[in-house]
């Protein structure tokens, strides 16, 4: 029987266009309005008709579990893995039919397998202990802090049972590195030495008054992307000021300049965290650079915020005033993502 147990947890998402509802309620604690319904499905039918996180979550913790019990990670085809086998709706099982010490669970906050679930399933498999790890690299309130809160509430139906966070990811090096691959391989395709590019790391946006309440989302954010931007032989961030009016944590770049922006901002009132992409792709196309290369550093794994807020939305944007649109991949089950999440577990074991 296991002992240790490995929540891996995340926000969740829609399987299918009727669970939008139920979504959007949890999120909201309250019924969408017809409206509001209307244009997330509508969203959701742009990228498939669903959300590819869950599926992806499953894929991830498939593989976890495989690299914590000493066995060699799943081949992945393309009929059961990657973008084309989570859109066609279909992927082969890669958990291993051996016995493992340490299982793995997914548990999502606002949608199916659900936290609650998912305690219980470690629980049954024997494990007295369980190590939350977040699909979220950076901590927020709404995030990581809304997650160890549901984990905290299942636990009390399993007194006995001990609660351990995983330690950071965000600065490990299987996470930087790949990302600082990724982007490289962005940089070649658009040509950044021949054109005039600039670079657009973003991450979600947040109210001001969450940061102001703790601000370790951002200095989180800050350290990563600085750290990629130095893999990336962008340079240090000594200071962004290649557009007029924008005011970001960035730098002059040595081969383009680069910024931290925010998107994907709530309908929650009051200030939100700036500045904000639709703001930097205009002063961007204003101020004459023919290559946008934005770099989704804020998050691990696919889901609307990429899919559409800038795959469509942003891309939509740029393309628009003819212009090239160029989006870093996000790391997905990549095996240094695997990897990063692994020694992030192993150091709490």
């Amino acid at each position: 029987m296991a002992r240790t147990g490995v929540l891996l947890t995340a926000f969740g998402g829609p399987d299918c266009l009727d669970s939008v509802a139920p979504f959007m309620c949890s999120i909201m604690g309250t019924e969408p309005s017809e409206q509001m319904l209307t244009e997330a499905q509508r969203k959701y039918l742009t990228i498939g008709g669903f959300s590819p996180l869950p599926a992806m979550a499953e894929r991830i913790a498939a593989q976890l579990e495989r690299v914590l019990n000493g066995i060699s990670l799943a081949e992945v085809t393309d009929d059961d893995g990657g973008t084309l086998g989570l859109w066609g709706g279909a992927m082969a099982s890669l958990r291993t039919t051996e016995s493992v010490r340490i299982p793995v669970a997914v548990g999502m906050l606002h949608s199916e397998p659900s936290i609650e679930g998912a305690v219980a399933r470690l629980v049954d498999a024997g494990a007295r202990q369980i190590v939350v790890a977040s699909l979220s690299p950076f901590e927020a309130a709404a995030t990581t802090g809304a997650y160890l809160e549901a984990v905290t509430t299942a636990l009390d139906a399993h007194p006995g049972v001990r609660l351990m966070e995983s330690a950071s990811y965000h600065r490990s090096d299987d996470f930087i590195g790949l990302y600082a691959d990724n982007l490289n391989e962005a940089l070649h395709e658009a040509d950044i030495l021949a054109n005039k590019g600039i670079i657009i790391f973003t991450a979600h946006s947040l109210p001001v008054s969450d940061i102001e309440a703790d601000p370790s989302y951002v200095d989180q954010l800050r350290e990563s992307a600085a750290a990629v931007a130095a893999g990336a032989g962008l340079g240090d961030p000594s200071g962004f000021h290649a557009l007029p009016g924008i005011e970001a944590f960035g730098g002059p770049g040595v081969t383009a300049p680069w910024l931290l922006a925010y998107q994907s901002k709530g309908r929650r009132g009051g200030e939100w965290l700036g500045p904000d992409l639709d703001d930097v792709i205009d002063a961007a196309i204003a101020g004459g650079f023919a290559v946008v290369i934005v770099c989704p550093v804020g998050f691990a794994v696919d889901h609307m915020e990429t899919l559409y807020d800038l795959d469509v939305k942003a891309a939509d944007r740029v393309l628009s005033a003819e212009k090239e649109f160029v989006r870093v991949a996000v790391p997905n089950a990549d095996p240094k993502y695997i990897e990063a999440l692994a020694g992030a577990v192993r150091k709490v074991l």
